[in-house]
């Protein structure tokens, strides 16, 4: 018994007599449990099974192509766009989910660029693409406008085009967080109203974040029901959205490994954007929305290449 317990003239052994009416107490107390949770028998870490193993499915070459496209977007977001030029791409997947990183680059907003959320992010939707079939926009340059505040622009047109077209399940709408906030994820869902009803489409991702290591997550920090986010603009398609602000320190790719030699190099940022990547596949296949075959010991990515297609 720990020191801190110990009082002898407050602490009893149980007896034989005392025993019954422990037993009954723990009852009572699983029966608490069991309807605060909505489970009809015990809680899950008092004898239900762990979930099965599973075997990984990110491979280094896949946060290879990651840190290049990654490396790509931050070399192309360094000069602003010349009158005509493209400041966003665009890539059309096999599944019915569009990803979008709208803040890759440095926004224009209120006459003044705003800081960018990385091009991590932009290098994690196309990651989805590569290994999933998601379909993917994401900006390339800094914007001549603010595609997560307004509703006019280029980005938001082609976004609308695209809901039109793929007639998607879902929208998950990728940005950066600062790291000095606590969470790994936030979920911005307008506090529930543009999920349109589904609400396991927030529960279920919790749950592949979590097995892959992502244990603090937030709700609605960031709501995106304030000005015209994507994720309000999505729901008010009819197509249910999540804003997901994910922690930056998940959102950097690490160290830049050769295209010819992908497992000579890598870093802890590799492995905590690849636990992510991983549990966004793992929710898209949960969805039926993932395509990708099971990972051969070559290490070789096994998705098609992105083939972005500039817009804007």
């Amino acid at each position: 018994m720990p020191d801190n317990l110990r009082d002898d003239t407050h602490f009893q052994e149980p007896t034989r007599h005392s025993a019954p009416m422990k037993m009954h107490a723990i009852a009572l107390l699983l029966g608490v449990l069991s309807l605060g949770t909505g489970c009809a028998t015990t809680a899950p870490w008092l004898g239900d099974p762990p979930p099965p193993l599973q075997r990984a499915i990110v491979e280094p070459a896949d946060i290879a192509s990651a840190q290049a496209i990654e490396a790509r977007i931050k070399a192309l977001s360094q000069t602003l766009p010349a009158p005509g030029e493209p400041w966003f791409e665009f890539v059309r997947g096999s599944q019915r989910v569009i990803v979008s990183a709208p803040h890759a680059t440095r926004p224009l907003r209120e006459g003044k660029y705003r800081f960018s959320d990385g091009p991590g992010t932009a290098a994690l939707a196309q990651s989805l693409h590569a290994i999933c079939g998601a379909t993917v926009i994401n900006t390339t340059r800094n914007s001549p406008s603010d595609p997560n505040y307004y509703d006019d622009n280029d980005y938001k047109r082609e976004l609308a085009r695209l809901i039109a077209e793929l007639h998607p399940m879902l929208v998950l709408d990728i940005h950066g967080s600062h790291p000095s906030r606590p969470y790994e994820v936030d979920f911005g869902t307008m506090h529930g109203d543009s999920l349109l009803g589904q609400e396991a489409l927030v529960t279920d991702l919790a749950v592949h974040l979590r097995a892959e290591g992502l244990l603090n997550l937030s709700d609605n920090r960031f709501a995106a029901s304030g000005k015209e986010t994507v994720t309000k603009f999505a729901s008010r398609l009819g197509v249910p959205a999540i804003q997901l602000e994910i922690s930056t320190t998940r959102l950097q790719t690490g160290q830049g490994c050769p295209a010819n030699a992908p497992l000579t190099c890598g870093s802890l940022e590799s492995h905590r954007f690849a636990q992510l990547l991983q549990g966004l596949i793992r929710y898209l296949e949960s969805m039926g929305q993932c395509t990708r075959a099971p990972p051969e010991n070559s290490g070789a990515p096994t998705g098609p290449a992105p083939t972005p297609t500039a817009a804007g």
